[in-house]
């Protein structure tokens, strides 16, 4: 396909490995894993083996590992669940201004039903302070989170330094949303102090509609689902083994590649912000902080960033506004709202990311092709 596709960060192609895992999955373990049967233990066995694939590769152990359909999933689950029982108390939530919009709805559903949340704002370069996190957790706090890497700007925040600090208050869940952070970080979640994570298989080459949440061992939560045994009776429903299957076959492959595959990255994010940055009317968000390898977010001043999508996409190039989950929203994103960027800069923007198979390349041409793009539109 003769298309440059820049928009990794909203998901990624599959990887080869993948779908040859995925179709044995679904011949030799096509059994209810949840049975008694010989192919009953097969698709046992495949959902075993990958939980313990991917427990390792975030420094985590198999039971810590439950499966979800999605970071979305993982994320309402860690946020809402210590909530869901229970009538409002002085119990509270601490969440940062910048995070997904999975945990900010569920931080929206929190305070609906009474409970106090608290909202830590960045610093105008997107990067979320630790003294101004630390301060708003109190003794009453019952969850706090803080993502990884933003999925917008890319930017790295401070989790394991808070993580650290927050490891001794035993009646406190901390939770990262490490979506992003996976894909070009290397993360112990243990090591970061973090109690709970989101994390999902399609945005390393894996399937969509499958995740895990991780949840530390020390910790228990209230089911989401209900109706089965499944999970170590965690999340009613029969699972999805075929997908589980992918995604640790993502995990595997892209463990095994990581320091290529990132470098590519990495040296192809510079090309193109090198480039990019000739257009004095071009300013690169958060430069001067340190980023996720594979996200660029550029504001263009005086254009409206959808015109230059229109253009761009017409160019046979594949770029975003910002979060795919807010594709088409009519407000400005939350995320350059919460570092004080008003609306008609905030519409102003775009999001180049590189993924797994991004070529060498790829960053010269892209560079070419939006300052082309915004020539047309200037």
């Amino acid at each position: 396909m003769n298309f440059l596709y820049l928009d990794h960060a909203a998901t990624s192609p599959m990887r080869e490995s993948v779908w040859d895992a995925m179709r044995d999955a679904d011949r030799d373990g096509f059994g209810n894993p949840s049975g008694s049967h010989q192919l009953s233990r097969n698709a046992k066995n495949i959902v075993e083996r990958s939980r313990e694939s991917i427990a390792s590769s975030v420094g985590a152990v198999p039971e810590e590992i439950i499966f979800t359909s999605s970071g979305t999933e993982s994320d309402n689950w860690s946020i809402k669940a210590p909530f869901g029982l229970q009538e409002p108390t002085e119990q509270d939530l601490v969440v940062s201004s910048i995070e997904h919009e999975a945990v900010l709805a569920s931080a929206d559903w929190v305070e609906k039903k009474g409970f106090n949340v608290s909202y830590v704002k960045p610093d105008n370069n997107g990067k979320v302070q630790y003294e101004n996190y630390i301060t708003k957790v109190k003794e009453s706090t019952r969850v706090a989170s803080l993502m990884w890497g933003n999925n917008e700007t890319g930017i790295i925040q401070p989790v394991s330094k808070i993580g650290n600090q927050l490891i001794n208050k035993k009646e406190l869940l901390f939770h990262s949303d490490i979506v992003q952070g996976f894909v070009s970080t290397k993360i112990d979640l243990h090591k970061a102090g973090i109690n709970s994570a989101a994390m999902s298989a399609h945005k390393i080459g894996g399937p969509k509609g499958i995740g895990f949440m991780f949840l530390h061992n020390e910790y228990k939560i209230e089911s989401y689902f209900h109706g089965g045994k499944q999970e170590l009776e965690r999340r009613a429903g029969t699972v999805n083994v075929v997908g589980i299957a992918g995604f640790a076959a993502a995990v595997i492959e892209h463990h095994k590649r990581f320091d290529e595959e990132v470098g590519v990255m990495t040296e192809e994010k510079s090309k193109f912000e090198n480039l990019i940055s000739e257009n004095k009317n071009i300013e690169i968000i958060g430069f001067k902080e340190e980023r996720l390898p594979h996200i660029s977010n550029i504001q263009v001043k005086g254009v409206n960033s959808e015109n230059l999508l229109v253009l761009l996409d017409l160019d046979g190039v594949g770029v975003s506004r910002g979060s795919a989950c807010a594709s088409g929203a009519q407000k400005p994103s939350h995320v350059l709202t919460a570092m004080g960027i008003g609306p008609e800069k905030a519409n102003s923007h775009l999001r180049i990311s590189f993924g797994w198979n991004t070529r060498e390349g790829d960053g010269k041409k892209g560079a070419e092709k939006v300052l082309k793009a915004i020539k047309e539109v200037s």
